[in-house]
């Protein structure tokens, strides 16, 4: 006779393993993030959700620090991706080093939220708001109102519209609104940033056409993602090259 496994199962069977079994880097960073799930279900969620599948794997865009989808990479419902070079330090956004590790964790801590807004509209509301790649009105109010117990600052959708439009964006959500030591040094997107014009800058100087190409990819992906501040830099770079 087959046993059916339900979903809601499958999911709380991976979640216990990894806490309690699986390899000790796994078990101490997955684990601290699954408390962590479990503290803002309670806390903002009514305890409605259930554990998704919490991942470190680097998603497909090198810009993308997670992501929350429907249908895990086997088949099952709701996974969370994290970039493990994030909590590593090897991203070029952030640094490594041991006097960064607290930095580093609370990064990561900070990417899982956002990715559970996501789950909570996925599963829950069902306002997936696929025309703002899922940083609409919608998911702006959820981080707003989880926000402002917190202590945080409002968001905006990823549309720069209307009497918000100088408010961050929530495609940006937790880590935009954090103050700038929260990190603790460890991250490091602004000078990251700049060396990268930097080097674009010389290698313009004998290349121009891949530099160029390269950025108008880096446009696309980071338009199609949301990501509309890093797509903007982007085009500053274009303009400064070209001038």
């Amino acid at each position: 006779m087959q046993t059916t496994i339900t979903d809601a199962d499958l999911r709380a069977t991976f979640r216990a393993f990894v806490i309690g079994q699986a390899e000790p880097w796994h078990r101490a960073h997955l684990g601290r993030l699954y408390t962590r799930w479990d503290e803002w279900n309670a806390a903002f969620f009514q305890g409605r959700l259930a554990p998704p599948y919490i991942l470190f794997s680097p998603h497909e865009s090198a810009r993308a620090y997670g992501d929350c989808s429907n249908i895990s990479s086997f088949g099952g419902r709701a996974q969370i991706r994290i970039r493990p070079s994030l909590l590593t330090g090897t991203h070029r956004h952030m640094r490594q080093g041991e006097s960064f590790a607290e930095g580093l964790a609370r990064f990561v801590t900070d990417v899982l939220p956002h990715e559970s807004v996501h789950q909570w509209h996925i599963e829950i509301t069902g306002q997936i708001e696929e025309s703002y790649h899922g940083h609409g009105p919608a998911f702006a109010a959820t981080c707003t109102q989880i926000g402002a117990a917190l202590g945080l600052p409002p968001v905006r959708s990823m549309k720069r519209r209307g009497s918000g439009a100088a408010m961050p964006s929530c495609a940006q959500w937790l880590i935009c609104v954090r103050s700038a030591d929260f990190y603790l040094g460890a991250y490091a997107y602004a000078q990251a940033e700049d060396a990268q014009a930097q080097a674009e800058d010389a290698q313009a100087q004998s290349q121009p056409a891949a530099v160029l190409a390269a950025l108008l990819d880096q446009i696309i992906t980071d338009v199609d993602a949301a990501r509309l501040a890093e797509a903007r830099a982007a085009l500053v770079r274009i303009r400064r090259l070209v001038n």
